[in-house]
């Protein structure tokens, strides 16, 4: 028997577009619970079949089960709970991450309790109080008497209208640096490093230096982090590169919103990492209205291969009804500086956004295949709930559409043709391709 079972419930679907990465915050709620000498199985669907996932977590008869959710994966959540309900009746269901945090109502007929915001607030006492009271799922209503100790709960109860919650409760730059290093030993490395090993020529590990995002893009949903932007220390920093780098990987995917915001913590990094000779190289994201040549060259030197840009659309009048805040003229910049750089740059862009045309679409299209980038990437907008852009979308369709993953779908009513922008995308990128086959060829040709 575990005391605590928690899932992960992403199986692979061999997606072009998919990037794989153990799941951070799994692995930093398995040190807290640990360090709390909680018996602890993880379970990373990643690379396994739901039935062996269902069959583990059953012979296992765990007191607690803790399952990620997010809005690709919300059906694998609902369906792994709804079985294990089923087959482990007494066993207390919770679920957390980004969705449930917005819309907890959506899971709460599946799971006795959800964790909404940082659940490193809540888990780790909740399970505690569970276990050594050896409660049941009878004392919920006495386990949750004073919701305020465990931030973020929420419960609704069997046929009943009452719900007991409370509020989430958001970390400290003092917190961040007193959490133990995720705890990464539950993962199948190897073939984690095969997957980008044979994408990238090396191996990448997901980490975060900082929290939050100041910028209030419509579209972009921050229901876990937030707007307050939050540094971690560089010591806990490079003291988790380390056990990085220590299980076989020599790269890293920077997972900050906002890793490039605050260039002295950029600095500071790139300088530790000349410093310390890790050998390792990394990939982060970046926004196009603050980078300079002195920061792309340190950036360079500390092992920089590819920066990630939002660049979205080459109108102006389409950046500000996105409120992205930057301009057509910033992009193309710092675009040309990364380029001159030596630093590979990939290309976000999103087309179809209510309130633009078709011609300014086609110019979108046009100025992505312009640009000096490696690869470029075209969504379509999804109305991500807790966004002021799900807000503004009118008539959603069918939430079972948030299923499809890297797949450009409206799930609201559009005035835009569906068909017609999948096939300019196809079209634009198939002569992206070529063009950088093209560019290729004529290296070879001058060496």
């Amino acid at each position: 028997m575990s005391d605590i079972v928690l899932v992960f419930p992403y199986f692979e679907t061999h997606s072009p577009q998919a990037m794989l990465f153990h799941p951070l915050g799994i692995a930093q709620l398995t040190a807290l619970l640990r360090q709390e000498n909680m018996d602890v199985m993880v379970i990373d669907c990643t690379f396994r079949h739901r039935t062996d996932v269902i069959a583990r977590i059953v012979a296992a008869r765990p007191r607690i089960v803790g399952i990620y959710a997010m809005v690709s994966i919300s059906d694998n959540t609902l369906d792994i709970a709804g079985e294990l309900r089923r087959q482990l009746p007494e066993t207390l269901l919770l679920c957390g991450g980004p969705l449930p945090t917005l819309r907890p109502e959506q899971f709460s007929r599946s799971f006795h309790l959800i964790l909404r915001g940082e659940s490193i607030h809540s888990l780790p006492g909740l399970c505690r109080d569970f276990l050594q009271a050896g409660m049941s799922l009878r004392d919920l209503r006495v386990l949750l008497s004073d919701p305020e100790k465990y931030p973020g709960v929420y419960c609704q109860e069997p046929d009943s209208p009452s719900i007991i919650q409370s509020l989430p409760r958001s970390s400290d730059e003092e917190l961040l640096n007193r959490l133990p290093v995720p705890d990464r030993h539950d993962y199948d490395h190897e073939r984690y490093q095969n997957f980008w090993i044979n994408r990238e020529g090396f191996s990448l590990a997901g980490i975060m230096t900082t929290y939050g995002c100041p910028y209030k893009c419509d579209f972009c949903s921050k229901p876990i982090f937030g707007e307050r932007f939050r540094r971690r220390s560089m010591d806990w920093i490079f003291e988790e590169i380390r056990d990085i780098r220590a299980r076989g990987y020599d790269g890293l995917w920077i997972a900050d919103d906002g890793f490039t915001l605050d260039l002295d913590h950029l600095r500071a990094f790139c300088e530790r990492m000349i410093r310390e000779k890790l050998d390792m190289k990394w990939f982060c994201l970046s926004r196009v209205d603050s980078i300079t040549c002195r920061d792309m060259e340190l950036m360079r030197q500390s092992g920089c291969r590819k920066v990630f840009l939002g660049l979205e659309s080459a109108s102006n009048e389409v950046l500000r009804l996105m409120n992205k805040q930057t301009t057509v003229e910033m992009a193309e910049e710092t675009v040309a500086l990364f380029a001159q750089s030596g630093i590979r740059s990939a290309g976000f862009f999103m087309i179809g956004y209510p309130g633009e045309t078709y011609a300014s679409i086609e110019t979108t299209f046009q100025w992505a295949l312009t640009l000096p980038l490696d690869e470029i990437s075209f969504t379509i907008p999804y109305p991500l709930p807790g966004t002021r852009f799900f807000e503004k979308a009118f008539a959603v369709r069918n939430e079972a559409d948030w299923q499809y993953e890297n797949e450009n779908r409206f799930v609201y009513r559009s005035d835009f043709d569906e068909d017609y922008l999948k096939q300019r995308i196809a079209e634009v990128y198939a002569r992206f391709v070529a063009g950088r086959k093209g560019v290729s060829l004529q290296r070879q040709g001058a060496r």
